[in-house]
């Protein structure tokens, strides 16, 4: 009854929105639409809906399709509020409905060459609050443009080519860019957007706050040390082996401190972040086997921080060894050279105006060295689950959404893809240290 309840509010009431609520959709009506639910779209904590819409003109026989997506979030209020689900979801909805829309508008009052259009799917609607049509709870809808019609997939399950990391780098520089040219022409813009985000912490008021990620990165950290503790030949360079020992002894215990501490702002490099910036979350065409383009989706982590957050995760979860031996700085110089250009054309600033002194490739190099090991800690928390068997990824969702402290879901974790999985996440940290990303636990 509970299902046929907001199916019905779906293909009515939400439709009546969608059309009044966008301009160019007002002189249509609804003739008839279709309601699914592909279980390839089912996700951890968001259920989606495909809705192929049949309109027709009003003033003259002109009859289309509206292929969409309507994202909501799942679960009844206890596991919303322990999965921090009233947090991420309004945080989606502010950055379709106000952040997207005032950096759109930036660009195009710049004439910047930037197509921000490209960015991400076209929203259609995006509000929170009581929807008494659909439930009894409070929600967030999600109304987007389908693009699997128009030639968008994902991409590959992990490791990305050198290809697929430049288009993922200088796509996240445009958005990223967007932050810095509001602070520097002096716009009172960023601050209210800023505002807007709900805060996403590891730590609050001295207590874990994102308490389903603590359990999660304390048992990867266990399965880390553990890996160590039987290949210490790993650790044969002595710096290496001082910044593990030192991670190990500052934050096996009290991992959330440490990803606290990359949550610092500043008023020079910090910009509103996508938040969960890695291959799961964009969608890429392709000519062929070659990727054209790429659009983000999923902001439901938005923060406001360091870019090294969005960079390093993607980074440190898509790129494998070999990659990060032979590619890692020319994704870094793709992502500051696109970075650098839109700062300019979107403040009309020359390149040797001292205001972007800040943000020339050595500063801002130095400045994400300071939280790199952001995607480090991400990467050996998420890489396992991504390699694992279809019969752990079904046991670690079990215990995601039904008990995070059970002895079975410790043991899943530190099993789940087993050796490769083991070695990979060991050579992220080896990498991460080698780059100097750690240096700061020296300090």
């Amino acid at each position: 009854m509970e299902e046929e309840r907001k199916r019905f509010y779906l293909q009515n009431e939400l439709l009546r929105k969608v059309i009044t609520c966008n301009e160019d959709l007002q002189d249509f009506e609804v003739i008839g639409c279709t309601l699914e639910t592909p279980k390839s779209l089912d996700g951890f904590m968001a259920t989606m809906y495909s809705l192929e819409v049949a309109v027709c003109r009003k003033s003259h026989d002109e009859s289309t399709y509206l292929k969409l997506l309507v994202k909501v979030m799942k679960g009844d209020d206890k596991f919303r509020r322990e999965s921090l689900g009233l947090i991420l979801f309004p945080n989606e909805i502010n950055t379709y409905k106000n952040i997207v829309p005032a950096f759109k508008t930036l660009v195009a009052n710049s004439k910047a060459r930037i197509d921000s259009d490209s960015w991400c799917p076209r929203v259609y609607f995006a509000e929170q609050g009581n929807f008494p049509g659909y439930s009894d709870q409070f929600e967030t809808i999600l109304v987007m443009q389908n693009v699997l019609p128009l030639g968008f997939t994902s991409g590959p399950r992990l490791n990305l080519d050198k290809t697929h990391l430049t288009l993922m780098a200088r796509k996240i520089a445009q958005f990223h860019a967007c932050s810095y040219a509001m602070r520097i022409l002096g716009s009172d813009v960023l601050d209210q957007l800023v505002a807007k985000i709900i805060p996403l912490n590891f730590v609050q008021d001295g207590k874990v706050f994102f308490e389903s990620y603590d359990v999660v990165f304390r048992h990867s950290q266990k399965r880390l040390f553990k890996y160590f503790d039987v290949n210490p030949n790993l650790l044969s360079d002595a710096n290496v082996r001082t910044d593990i020992e030192t991670l190990r002894e500052k934050y096996s215990s009290i991992p959330s401190q440490l990803m606290q501490r990359c949550l610092t702002t500043d008023d020079v490099y910090s910009v509103i972040l996508h938040g969960d910036y890695n291959r799961n979350n964009v969608l890429f065409k392709y000519d062929g086997a070659i990727p054209t383009d790429v659009l983000m989706i999923d902001f439901q982590e938005n923060r406001y921080g360091s870019p090294a957050l969005d960079l390093s995760f993607f980074m440190y979860m898509n790129m494998d060894d070999n990659s990060r031996e032979t590619l890692w700085n020319q994704v870094l110089f793709s992502y500051h050279d696109e970075l650098f250009r839109c700062i300019q054309e979107l403040t009309g600033l020359s390149a040797d105006d001292s205001r972007l002194k800040p943000y020339d490739y050595e500063n801002i190099l130095n400045h994400l060295s300071r939280y790199f090991i952001y995607g480090a800690m991400i990467a050996v928390k998420f890489v396992p689950t991504m390699m694992a068997s279809p019969d752990e990824i079904n046991q670690i969702v079990h215990y995601f959404h039904n008990d995070i402290h059970a002895a079975g879901f410790e043991k899943i974790l530190l099993e789940a893809g087993g050796e490769h999985a083991n070695q990979r996440i060991a050579n992220v940290m080896v990498h991460c240290s080698m780059s100097g990303y750690m240096s700061f636990l020296r300090d």
